[in-house]
């Protein structure tokens, strides 16, 4: 019989629950973008840097995301590179980071976050 190595599934979850963390920030920004005009300013990377030229505030959000991915990404490799970890309890913490990051992003959502904040409206 053969024996089977199998590499650490570390660097895997910490590659989802970096896209956890990914979306969520993406959420956020949906949400600061409605809640301040200076945010909403401030994300709009085309204007500022021009990327993304003509969608406004969303490349702000999605860049920022992304640096934040990217990020947490490189960070929780470094922690679990080598390691074998409980998979189904990081996959279970990104699934739990994407679920909240998308439902940030929904218009009954986000309105009904920044109607919490009555000095932004």
């Amino acid at each position: 019989m053969q024996d089977m190595q199998t590499k650490p599934n570390g660097p895997v979850a910490a590659a989802f629950v970096a896209a956890g963390i990914g979306s969520l920030v993406l959420g956020i920004f949906v949400v600061l973008n409605e809640v301040s005009t200076d945010i909403n300013t401030f994300l709009k990377f085309d204007a500022s840097y021009g990327l993304g030229s003509g969608v406004g505030p969303l490349s702000g959000k999605v860049a920022l995301a992304t640096i934040a991915y990217l990020a947490s990404w490189v960070v929780l490799h470094f922690y679990a590179r080598g390691k074998e970890v409980n998979f189904s309890r990081w996959f279970m913490v990104a699934l739990v980071l994407v679920f909240a990051g998308f439902a940030l992003t929904f218009p009954p959502i986000f309105e009904f976050v920044v109607g919490l904040f009555p000095a932004a409206e």
